[in-house]
C-alpha cells in the first residue's frame, strides 16, 4: 500500500503550513510515519525559485518552467521512495499552486496543465479559503511579488475555479475559522483515507 497524498493549499497566509504542522503532530504522536513535502524545495532549483518571485526579472514561463522542473526533480529524488516508505505524505502546496498562480501571471492555463500532465497527483486537497483583506491583516506588506491585495483577489478566484476544473477530491475549508476547528475537519477527513 502506498502512502496518501495530502496536499494543504491556499492563498497565501491562509494558514497552509499552520495546518500543515498540525497534520504531520497529530499523526506522528499516533505513531504514523510522515514525509513533509514543500513548494519550493529546499533544492537549489527551488532556492532560486523563491529569488524569482521576489522580483519580475524572471518571465512568467521561466518561472512556470522552474516550479515544474522543481516539482519533477523533487518526486523523482523523494516523493516516490516516500510512498513506499511513509504512512502519510503531507505536502504544503502543490502544482495546483501553478494551476492558480501562472495564468495570472499570463501564462496559459492549458500550457500550465500540460506542464504539470506527469506530476504526482493528490489523493486529497485541502484548499484553505481567506478573503484577500484577511490576506493583508495576516501578512501586511512584502517583497514578494505575488503578495498585494488586488493580486489575491484574482488568486482567491482561480484557486476556488480550480473545484470545478479539475478532477481531484478538493475540499473548500474557510482559513478565517479557527485554526484548531479547521485541523480538526482536515484530521477528520484525513484519517478516512
Amino acid at each position: 500500500m502506498t502512502a496518501p497524498y495530502i496536499v494543504i493549499e491556499g492563498m497565501d497566509g491562509s494558514g497552509k503550513t499552520t495546518q500543515a504542522k498540525l497534520l504531520i503532530d497529530f499523526l506522528k504522536n499516533h505513531k504514523f510515519k510522515v514525509y513533509h513535502n514543500i513548494e519550493p524545495s529546499q533544492s537549489p532549483i527551488g532556492k532560486h525559485i523563491q529569488q524569482m518571485i521576489k522580483s519580475t526579472a524572471s518571465r512568467p514561463e521561466t518561472t512556470a518552467l522552474a516550479f515544474a522542473l522543481d516539482r519533477m526533480l523533487s518526486y523523482d529524488q523523494n516523493l516516490k521512495y516516500a510512498k513506499e516508505k511513509y504512512d502519510y505524505i503531507i505536502a504544503d502546496r502543490s502544482y495546483l499552486s501553478s494551476l492558480a498562480y501562472q495564468p495570472l501571471q499570463g501564462c496559459r492555463y492549458d500550457w500550465i496543465k500540460e506542464l504539470n500532465r506527469y506530476v504526482e497527483k493528490p489523493d486529497i486537497v485541502f484548499l484553505l479559503d481567506i478573503p484577500p483583506e484577511e490576506f493583508t491583516k495576516r501578512r501586511g506588506k512584502t517583497k514578494v511579488i505575488f503578495e498585494n491585495e488586488d493580486f489575491q483577489r484574482k488568486l482567491r478566484h482561480s484557486y476556488l475555479s480550480l473545484k470545478e476544473n479539475l478532477p481531484l477530491d478538493i475540499i473548500i475549508l474557510d482559513g478565517t475559522k479557527p485554526k484548531y476547528e479547521i485541523h480538526e475537519r482536515i484530521r477528520e477527513l484525513t484519517v478516512k483515507l
